[in-house]
């Protein structure tokens, strides 16, 4: 099985370099020759999405900024397609017109490592080793950094605009990450300014966990682990039905994409406990809707506090999670977080219940932290990006 693995893969890898020596000098040809080729700013997320930062990004390029030739790369059968094609300048995922413009565009900028790259994972590794497009690569990124992660260090990673949506996470990546201190950019997140516009509060508290390692088993042995059995047995509580019927609230269960794979090993008995999915449920307009989150380790609950809604952070697994999953940054929850960190199902719906009586009142301990946290909080991140950006071809 390993030995089937490595081959595919290093087919994958033949594939991408064979397809890089004809489209990169078809690039320049192209460029030279069509018009409709030159200063484009080629913008993506995961290549199937349009959902978050990269997404809202484009949006304000194509209406604040007409003159620039953007373009966004997405799949023709995604969820959120309709969004691109009212746009204009929908590219199809690893269409012909896609490698083109990757290996001619003046911009590659995304949410994840290689911006706009047809693998992400395959040119990231390509590019370790220098070989990486003509392009100026901007990493919007898809969540506020707080933990130790190596692989955005500047040994493995060739960037020319590092995104931060906090000061904390700008001062600890320009001080430890490596990347030129020009690089790394405190501009915030373009989804922020969405964040703010639409901010209003159901009452509905989203259920939101992070994803899990490569060390979790899948299929069927997944209904073992700690974090089903976890999340299970809080979707199944009855004392959670019941502060749900008493406050008026329902709780909407939306684990991360790279989880919900699992969804149907997942039941519920009330009609006021939902189970999401990114196929019925956009993500953003959940972030807006809620009332408070509840989560793990995810870093959404930035979003969250960046609105100055209340946060729990339920944190079962903890031990496991850091010696599995990512090491701890500079953000210590405990000293840091946003709101209380409990461990038990209990102190969970302990604090749930204190907080639904008080009427999602956001304790001012917890506000100033992100006061502190956010000294740009306003609705001017999609303007500073894009500032950010073009002084880049100077």
């Amino acid at each position: 099985m390993y030995m089937g693995t490595k081959i595919l893969r290093l087919f994958a890898y033949a594939k991408q370099m064979l397809l890089m020596v004809f489209f990169m000098p078809a690039g320049w040809i192209c460029r030279a020759v069509n018009p409709r080729l030159r200063g484009v700013w080629l913008v993506s997320e995961r290549g199937n999405d349009a959902c978050d930062n990269g997404y809202r990004l484009y949006e304000y390029l194509k209406k604040e900024h007409p003159e620039v030739n953007a373009r966004y790369v997405i799949t023709s059968d995604s969820v959120d397609r309709d969004k691109i094609d009212a746009l204009g300048g929908a590219v199809n995922f690893r269409s012909f017109m896609h490698y083109l413009l990757y290996y001619s565009a003046d911009y590659l900028i995304g949410t994840h490592v290689q911006p706009a790259a047809p693998d992400l994972m395959i040119f990231y590794h390509l590019a370790s080793h220098g070989i990486k497009p003509r392009g100026k690569q901007v990493f919007l990124k898809h969540g506020v950094t707080k933990d130790e992660m190596k692989w955005l260090h500047r040994e493995n990673l060739y960037l020319d605009m590092f995104v931060c949506g906090a000061k904390p996470e700008y001062e600890y990546v320009r001080d430890t990450f490596g990347h030129p201190p020009e690089v790394v950019q405190y501009v915030g997140f373009c989804r922020f300014d969405n964040l703010m516009r639409n901010d209003h509060r159901e009452r509905m508290i989203l259920l939101m966990p992070t994803w899990r390692g490569a060390h979790y088993p899948s299929g069927e042995a997944f209904a073992d682990t700690a974090f089903c059995r976890a999340y299970q047995s809080l979707l199944l509580s009855d004392e959670l039905a019941q502060l749900l019927e008493q406050y008026d609230y329902r709780l909407v269960f939306y684990p991360h994409v790279e989880m919900q794979r699992y969804m149907p090993l997942f039941q519920t008995r009330s009609e006021r406990v939902i189970l999401a999915d990114k196929s019925t449920h956009d993500v953003q307009r959940l972030l807006t809707d809620c009332a408070m989150l509840v989560t793990d380790y995810s870093s959404v609950f930035f979003d969250v506090a960046f609105l100055d809604k209340p946060v729990i952070y339920y944190q079962f697994d903890q031990e496991e999670f850091r010696r599995y999953h990512y090491q701890q940054g500079y953000f210590d929850y405990e000293r840091d977080g946003f709101g209380p960190v409990v461990k038990t199902e209990q102190a969970l719906l302990a604090d749930l219940q204190a907080l639904l009586a008080g009427d999602m009142a956001n304790p001012e301990e917890y506000r100033r932290r992100v006061e502190a946290f956010f000294p740009l909080h306003d609705e001017n991140n999609c303007a500073r990006t894009f500032a950010a950006i073009a002084r880049l071809r100077k």
